[in-house]
C-alpha cells in the first residue's frame, strides 16, 4: 500500500468516511444529546453524566487489542463493534415514545446505559480503526494524511451543527408557539438522531474497499498487561501519556465553569456561540494543514509543544472577559484553533513510539485513558463550582476582583501551560527543533 496511488485511495476514503462520521456523531452526541436528556427531565447531576460517559466509557478501548488478538483482523474488529455501537445508540431515540420505554426504569437511566454501552463499542472501535489506517500509510505520510482526516472533520463541524442547532431551536419554538404535546417536541430529537445514526452507517461504506493489514508485530502475542507495562517503562511513551493525561484534567476541570460562566455572567446567545465556534473551526484548517506538512518532513515533537502552549493562551481572555467586554471569548476560541496541532501531532508520536501493527493499547491509554480523566475532572470540576458560587467566593490579583469560574479558569491555565514540559522529554527519532523549522522557513522564503 506503499504506491501513491494507493495511498491517494486511502486517502479518498478516509476523508469521505470522516466527512459523514462527523455529521453523523455531531447529531446523535453533544448538545442534541444533552437537550434530548433535559426535554426528558434530566437534573443537572444527570446532565453532567450524560456529558461525560462518552469519555469515561472510552476506557474499554483497551480490549481492542485482546480482540485483535483473537480474529487477526483490526478491519474485522473495527467492523463488529461499529455496527454494535450504532445498534444499541437506536435505543436513545426510541425513549422519546413513553409506549416504548422499558416499565420501571426511568428512561434517563436507559439513556446513559445506551450511551454508556455503545460508546463503549465505539471506543474499541476507534483504537482498530486509527491501527489499521496507520499500517496502510507509510509512516512519512503520516502528518500529511491525518491532517487531510482533520479537515475533513473540520469541514462538516462548520455547517452540519450548526445547521441543526438553528432548525431544532426553530422546532421548538414552533412547538410552543402552537401549544403542541411534549411528545410532539420530543420527535425533532427523533428526527436528528435517526439522520444521525444513518450518517454513521454510511460512513462506513467508504472503509470496506479497503483491506485488511495483517498485524505482524513480533508483540502482538504477549498479553496486554506485559505490553502497558512495557510502554510505561519507555521513557518517551511514559512522559506523552503524563503529558495528556495532565491536560485532560485541566481541560475537564473548566468545562462547566465555561458554559456557565458564558451563558449566565457574560450572556451569549447561541448565534453568537455558533459565530465562536466557527471561527476556531476555520482556524483549525490551515493549522492542520501546516501540521501535517512539519509533522512529516521536521518530527511531531515541536508542534506538538508549541501547539500546546497556544492553545493554552486561550484561558487569559476568559479571565478577562465580562458582560461589556464579550467580544474577548472570540480570542479565546482563536487561539483554541492551535489544538489541531496537538490531535495530530500527539496520535502521530503515539504511532511513531509504538511497535509497528501492535500499537492498540497505547493508542487507548493515550486517548481514552485522556478521556476518563477528562470526563472524571470535569465531574469534579462542576461539584466543586457549585460548592464555591453557594459560598459566594471570591479573591483578588492587585485591584482587580475575581469569582469562582476564574478560579477554575486560572488552575485550568497553569495546568494546560504546564502540560507541554512533559513534552521536553520525548525523544523522538529525527525530529528538529522549532528554531530549525522557523530558519528553514525563513530560508526558504528568501530563494522564492
Amino acid at each position: 500500500m506503499s504506491a501513491p496511488a494507493d495511498i491517494q485511495r486511502v486517502t479518498r476514503a478516509v476523508v469521505w468516511n470522516q466527512a459523514l462520521w462527523t455529521a453523523g456523531y455531531s447529531l446523535t452526541t453533544g448538545g442534541f444529546l444533552t437537550y434530548f436528556g433535559y426535554e426528558l427531565g434530566a437534573t443537572a447531576f444527570l446532565v453532567s453524566v450524560l456529558l461525560i460517559v462518552p469519555e469515561t466509557a472510552g476506557i474499554v478501548g483497551l480490549v481492542a487489542r485482546w480482540l485483535i488478538q483473537h480474529t487477526g483482523n483490526r478491519k474485522r474488529v473495527w467492523l463488529t463493534c461499529s455496527m454494535a455501537a450504532r445498534f444499541i445508540s437506536l435505543g436513545i431515540p426510541l425513549l422519546a415514545f413513553p409506549q416504548l420505554r422499558p416499565s420501571g426504569l426511568d428512561p434517563l437511566i436507559a439513556m446513559i446505559v445506551c450511551l454508556a454501552v455503545s460508546q463503549a463499542f465505539q471506543a474499541i472501535a476507534y483504537v482498530a480503526y486509527i491501527s489499521w489506517l496507520a499500517d496502510l500509510v507509510p509512516e512519512a505520510r503520516w502528518g500529511r494524511f491525518f491532517a487531510a482526516r482533520n479537515i475533513s472533520k473540520l469541514s462538516v463541524l462548520l455547517v452540519v451543527p450548526v445547521a441543526a442547532g438553528f432548525l431544532r431551536d426553530w422546532w421548538r419554538t414552533t412547538v410552543r408557539q402552537n401549544d403542541m404535546a411534549d411528545e410532539t417536541a420530543l420527535l425533532a430529537y427523533v428526527v436528528v438522531f435517526s439522520i444521525g445514526i444513518v450518517l454513521l452507517l454510511a460512513s462506513m461504506l467508504p472503509l470496506l474497499r479497503l483491506p485488511n493489514v495483517s498485524t505482524r508485530a513480533e508483540t502482538i502475542a504477549l498479553p496486554e498487561w506485559k505490553i502497558i507495562t512495557a510502554s510505561f517503562a519507555n521513557r518517551s511513551l511514559r512522559f506523552l501519556f503524563l503529558h495528556n493525561w495532565w491536560l485532560a484534567i485541566a481541560n475537564g476541570l473548566t468545562q462547566a465553569a465555561f458554559f456557565l460562566y458564558s451563558v449566565r455572567v457574560l450572556g451569549i446567545s447561541l448565534a453568537t456561540y455558533y459565530v465562536f465556534f466557527c471561527l476556531m473551526q476555520l482556524v483549525k484548517m490551515p493549522v492542520s494543514w501546516a501540521t501535517g506538512h512539519i509533522c512529516d518532513r521536521f518530527g511531531n515533537k515541536a508542534p506538538l509543544f508549541w501547539g500546546l502552549v497556544i492553545a493554552a493562551l486561550a484561558l487569559p481572555f476568559w479571565m478577562f472577559a465580562t458582560k461589556e467586554r464579550w467580544w474577548l471569548l472570540g480570542g479565546a476560541y482563536f487561539f483554541w484553533g492551535a489544538f489541531a496541532a496537538v490531535n495530530i501531532a500527539g496520535r502521530n508520536l503515539v504511532l511513531k513510539l509504538s511497535s509497528p501493527g501492535d500499537n492498540t493499547a497505547q493508542l487507548a491509554l493515550f486517548r481514552l485513558g485522556g478521556g476518563l480523566l477528562a470526563g472524571l475532572s470535569g465531574l469534579a470540576g462542576g461539584i466543586w463550582l457549585d460548592q464555591l458560587l453557594k459560598n459566594e467566593f471570591h479573591f483578588n490579583i492587585g485591584s482587580q476582583q475575581f469569582e469562582a469560574y476564574h478560579l477554575l479558569f486560572l488552575l485550568s491555565f497553569i495546568g494546560r501551560i504546564t502540560a507541554a514540559l512533559w513534552v521536553l522529554p520525548i525523544q523522538e527519532r529525527g525530529a528538529k527543533s522549532a528554531r530549525y523549522i522557523a530558519a528553514v522557513w525563513l530560508r526558504s522564503r528568501r530563494v522564492r
